[in-house]
């Protein structure tokens, strides 16, 4: 080029490009979050939901089985895990760790002390009874549930804004 020659006129430059790349990040993150709160919701268990899974389990759940599954109640606190073997509906043995479970006089009529698949069904049932409360916290609620026999396979439940937290996994079920 010499000096003569007229400088090629540049197109002018979008000075607006940067804007357009925020609105596209806002509009995805407002996507992303719309989708996490509708997710979330969806995968909460609702009472009909649990109340089919009992009903399933006492018409098509075995009277006989070996479970063993885990318990953690906090945070903090360590995962226990219970076996139980089951008989006609009712508890043969229970262990913690390993050690058996003994029932003591003022637990005779506790039928939590012994851990079976329906136990854990009342379990669930008090915590949603007590979640349905006037000025109960709010809690966010999730269970798997087995399609065949309507048993438990993995339970937690956390109260919103604390520590609390239970959360139970069914390891092995096994019928006999």
């Amino acid at each position: 080029m010499s000096a003569a020659e007229p400088t090629p006129n540049r197109p002018p430059r979008n000075r607006y490009g940067w804007i357009v790349f925020f609105v596209l990040v806002l509009t995805a993150s407002i996507g992303v979050m719309v989708f996490m709160i509708w997710f979330n919701l969806s995968i909460q268990l609702k009472p009909e939901q649990f109340d089919t899974a009992w009903k399933h389990w006492q018409e098509k759940g075995p009277k006989d089985y070996d479970m063993l599954y885990t318990e953690k109640t906090n945070p903090d606190d360590k995962t226990i895990t219970f076996a139980v073997k089951v008989r006609g509906n009712k508890v043969h043995e229970a262990l913690m760790d390993g050690r058996p479970l003994q029932q003591t006089e003022e637990q005779r009529d506790d039928p939590r002390i012994f851990r079976s698949m329906d136990a854990q069904f009342r379990a669930i049932q008090t915590f949603m009874d007590m979640d349905a409360k006037p000025g109960a916290p709010k809690v966010y609620v999730t269970a798997i549930f087995d399609a065949e026999t309507g048993g438990l396979r993995r339970y937690i439940r956390r109260v919103m804004g604390s520590q609390q937290r239970v959360e139970i996994v069914v390891k092995e079920f096994v019928r006999r």
